[in-house]
């Protein structure tokens, strides 16, 4: 556990093991144990260094007055500086759903070629692992009148109840994030630990970054051509938004591969844990053989 400040923000982060560094962002409303208590940084973390960053608004990091950074370009540059802090050069960078978002720009940013060039060398990333998720941050397909609205909605319900409120009102329309969650036949021990999760962070808080971070449909389909290293495109099933958005990564990113869930839903880190390790090792072990 640790942390470290970039201007008015003190963020937190977890890291287990030892090895060549992987950098792990979670989704809304979760935290760094999304990663770090459903199995995940254990298993990686036998090989790896692996690291948990809490985003701006999430978990224990806390950002003191305005602005807030709650944007995706301010977000990105939290993962060059937690990188920096830790001496780290070149990392593995996974991110799940929004996280995958701030992954995905990232790459974007400083693992890309320059003029048509191959560029590999000069990458800050070793590989790109998008679980879950999308290069949009508005990734519905509402007009932009109707998004700001359903944006509006999502934030005052997370401003508004507590956790155990928000979780009930999820067991009654789990909606198509929860859908898998919904379909489990364990879904009452997963929804006691989606809860458990999500009481890591500030409801108010939470409500903020959607305000602000949810608000280009753009997914950049230039930008992601010219990524240059190896990407792992997860996808699932009863996931039915991110499966559509990640069919985008996987048209446009150079070297993907995409493992696709057969039954599980959005949160795949709780609902089929070691598939996900199972998986996430596989490609890194291919990764590491440059095929």
């Amino acid at each position: 556990m640790g942390f470290f400040e970039r201007d008015n923000a003190r963020l937190h982060f977890q890291e287990i093991g030892e090895g060549e560094p992987i950098i792990a962002l979670h989704g809304l409303a979760q935290h760094s144990d999304y990663w770090m208590k459903t199995g995940i940084a254990d298993a990686l973390g036998k090989t790896y260094r692996f690291i948990a960053l809490d985003l701006r608004g999430h978990g224990q990091t806390t950002v003191e007055g305005e602005p807030k950074g709650y944007n995706i370009d301010t977000l990105v540059e939290d993962v060059r500086a937690l990188a920096d802090h830790l001496s780290i050069d070149r990392f593995h960078l996974m991110g799940h759903s929004t996280g995958g978002m701030v992954a995905s720009r990232f790459a974007m940013n400083y693992a890309s070629s320059k003029d048509n060039q191959a560029a590999e060398e000069d990458s800050r990333l070793l590989s790109l692992m998008m679980v879950n998720s999308s290069s949009s941050t508005q990734f519905s397909n509402l007009s932009e009148t109707a998004n700001a609205v359903a944006i509006n909605m999502l934030a005052t319900s997370f401003e508004t109840f507590s956790w155990p409120m928000i979780i009930q009102g999820l067991k009654l329309n789990p909606g198509p994030l929860f859908a898998g969650i919904a379909n489990a036949n364990n879904r009452q021990a997963l929804y006691a630990q989606a809860l458990e999760l999500m009481k890591g962070s500030d409801g108010r808080s939470v409500g903020g970054f959607i305000r602000e971070f949810y608000d280009d449909a753009n997914p950049y389909v230039e930008r992601l051509a010219k990524i240059v290293c190896p990407t792992l495109i997860i996808t699932a099933e009863l996931d039915h938004i991110f499966t559509k958005t990640s069919r985008i990564l996987a048209e446009h990113i150079p070297r993907n591969t995409v493992h696709h869930h057969p039954s599980c839903g959005h949160m795949t880190a709780i609902e089929d844990p070691q598939w996900v390790i199972n998986t996430l090792l596989v490609f890194l072990d291919i990764d590491a053989l440059h095929l």
